[in-house]
């Protein structure tokens, strides 16, 4: 449905400021909008990006794929706003001017792409210091289950296993299972190495620091190896056969209250990713281990007492965290299964504020997503966008702001009734 300035043909209203022979502001090609509710969101498929409109910016845009001129769209803006005349000509030209910048208007830019550093995938190489020797026996070695991917981990050292156990242990497979690529850790004069079918993808001065390293590279590859419409950054829980979905950015208390609510009786999907599948639409969850940081360790002791006693680990952004290894009964035997999405909910941390679970409409919810972090195979396509679209129109979604994990965890338990 159009929005209530536009008559019952589809055109807009007759006005008489229009200049006639003023040329239309031009769309860039492969820009497209979508009008979710009362809101507007535009993709650029040149940049891979989606944009929020408010309504004032909606009306603009819809003046422009109708083709009105500029003078048109200050008049209808003055219209259908009421604005004094120099007020309207301000907001359009400002509009336009930044529409241009984004490269939404004229001519693609490919200077314009934006990168999010912290979730993109392919980063920055670093470089790599080589081993002191060629390891050709390895004393030990695992199997384990993330996704549709088993993984066959092999130790030149039997110290080294321990270090995989604290993030791996409660995917371990039988040592029968075919396995899909081999992870191999190898410890010298130099330090910790970890290869990835023969090839070195990551090495580390302290065994502190190899945990996350084993976490990350068995979650790349998984999810390198899935099938889905988009990968969301995102915790998620369970209850049934359904589940909510807790995407956020980092420092939100997503992991804090994802233990929380585990500890609390729900069963565990996520911490870091999950896989919307295209079609069905139902949720698949990489159930890593629960990475907590070192902020969050005395507000989780009541709920996890033996968090103390985690050993400590060091990410490559220095930050200490423990890795709480979900129980086997609150993980479904089959770590590939899907869920059924019950809603999203968004989660933010906030000191001294009072609990509030609020719902959001479906196009705040989607930028949210792309917010929190997402990743999508071959890139965003309009085909993919509209799948998206058509998707969340028929979600529940929520913003959890909390100070409590208490009183968190009963509104996510009231949720789900």
């Amino acid at each position: 449905m159009r929005p209530q300035w536009l008559n019952k043909s589809g055109c807009f209203a007759d006005f008489e400021s229009m200049d006639q022979l003023e040329l239309p502001p031009a769309i860039a090609d492969g820009v497209h909008s979508y009008l979710l509710g009362d809101e507007l969101l535009l993709f650029s498929q040149h940049q891979g990006s989606l944009f929020r409109l408010n309504p004032s910016a909606a009306l603009i845009w819809f003046c422009c794929e109708e083709g009105l001129s500029r003078r048109g769209i200050i008049a209808e803006l003055r219209r259908l706003f009421n604005l004094p005349a120099a007020r309207a000509e301000k907001d359009v030209d400002a509009t336009l001017a930044e529409w241009e910048t984004r490269g939404l208007l004229g001519a693609a830019n490919d200077s314009l792409i934006a990168v999010d550093d912290e979730h993109n995938v392919e980063g920055t190489a670093r470089e790599l210091p080589t081993p002191a020797s060629v390891v050709d026996n390895y004393p030990r070695e695992r199997r384990y289950q993330l996704l549709e991917t088993v993984f066959r981990v092999r130790f030149s050292a039997s110290e080294l296993e321990p270090l995989a156990q604290a993030v791996f242990a409660h995917l371990s497979t039988s040592d029968r299972q075919p396995f899909h690529l081999t992870l191999d850790v190898q410890l010298d004069e130099r330090g910790y190495f970890l290869f990835c079918d023969g090839m070195l993808v990551e090495h580390c001065a302290s065994a502190r620091e190899l945990p996350p390293l084993l976490h990350g590279q068995a979650l790349l590859n998984a999810y390198s190896r899935a099938d889905c419409l988009t990968a969301i950054h995102a915790a998620a829980i369970s209850k049934g056969d359904v589940c909510i979905v807790l995407p956020a950015n980092s420092g939100s208390g997503k992991s804090t209250l994802t233990a929380a609510l585990v500890a609390s009786g729900y069963g565990y999907c996520t911490d870091e990713l999950v896989l919307l599948k295209q079609h069905s639409h139902s949720i698949q969850a990489a159930s890593t281990a629960i990475g907590i940081k070192s902020g969050a360790w005395p507000v989780l002791q009541s709920f996890h007492p033996g968090l103390a006693g985690l050993p400590v680990c060091l990410r490559q952004d220095s930050k200490q965290v423990r890795y709480l290894l979900p129980a086997r009964q609150v993980l479904r035997e089959n770590t590939a299964q899907s869920h059924l999405l019950h809603s999203l909910v968004f989660p933010r941390y906030r000191p001294a504020s009072d609990t509030q679970l609020r719902q959001i409409t479906p196009a705040d919810a989607l930028c949210r997503l792309t917010e929190a972090g997402y990743d999508v195979n071959g890139g965003l396509s309009a085909e993919r966008v509209t799948e998206l679209v058509d998707w969340i129109t028929t979600v529940s979604c929520f913003e959890l702001h909390f100070h409590d994990l208490h009183e968190a965890v009963a509104r996510i338990g009231a949720l789900m009734k």
